[in-house]
């Protein structure tokens, strides 16, 4: 029976794969009748998603360029098209403190897996989607790489690194039906978030959230869900932010 669903007949690759945003983008994306690939560093619950799903896992540390460029060597080879990929994977240092404390270790870390690795997993798949005709690739940046806060420097600069190469993408490969947009979370309820929240810290974010509230998975599910498929046929080199509203206005209290 063929698949049914928006994206029906269509190949997704998504990294960070078994985390809380990107495991429920990928049911959503099957939900929607995609043939979805998983990719994450995490092996035991990326291969429980997979087998709950009926969907194709890759066990990849995206600090690995090698690794990257054979991961994406199998999937050539294991399917006959890739439609989209949708870049979820990222580090969350932790605190750093002001700039001039933080340390190399922890830049190279900020970049090379939120930037660097996002830039190299999207640069071997590009000539793939523009010899199909086209494609959409979707990046994840953060609500910090366009408003500072008091630590975590290289994370925020890494995002808004992130932003950039989805103009770059955009711009560069837009003639060849080539799509590239951007979500920007904001504070959103996943078991690994909440345990570097701290109730004050949690109170005071809600409190400057015109919403409210801390956004949830499947939330974020829908935004990569709607720039990866046609709904977004006219948006590219855009970032889309899904944060309650937390970076529009002026701290309430």
């Amino acid at each position: 029976m063929a698949a049914q669903g928006e994206l029906a007949d269509k190949t997704v690759v998504i990294t960070g794969a078994a985390g809380g945003i990107g495991s429920a983008t990928a049911r959503l994306f099957v939900a929607e009748g995609a043939t979805v690939i998983l990719l994450d560093r995490d092996a035991g619950p990326l291969k429980e998603l997979a087998a709950d799903m009926g969907a194709h896992a890759y066990d990849l540390d995206l600090r690995d360029e090698d690794a990257i460029d054979a991961c994406v060597a199998g999937i050539l080879a294991d399917t006959d098209h890739v439609d989209a990929l949708v870049n979820i994977a990222g580090v969350f240092v932790g605190s750093e403190g002001r700039v001039e404390e933080s340390v190399r270790k922890t830049w190279d870390l900020s970049l090379d897996v939120n930037l660097r690795s996002t830039h190299h997993l999207t640069a071997r798949l590009l000539p793939h989607l523009v010899a199909r005709g086209g494609g959409s690739v979707v990046m994840t940046s953060s609500t910090q790489a366009s408003a500072a806060d008091v630590g975590w420097a290289s994370y925020g600069i890494a995002k808004a690194g992130v932003e950039a190469l989805t103009r770059y993408v955009a711009t560069q490969y837009g003639p060849d039906g080539v799509r590239c947009n951007c979500v920007a979370p904001g504070v959103t309820a996943t078991p690994h978030a909440m345990e570097r929240f701290p109730e004050d810290r949690a109170t005071s974010i809600k409190a400057n959230t015109p919403l409210r509230r801390f956004g949830r998975p499947e939330e974020l599910a829908e935004a990569y869900l709607f720039l990866a498929s046609p709904r977004s046929s006219f948006v590219t080199g855009q970032v889309l932010a899904v944060d309650g509203g937390m970076v529009v206005h002026l701290p309430t209290t």
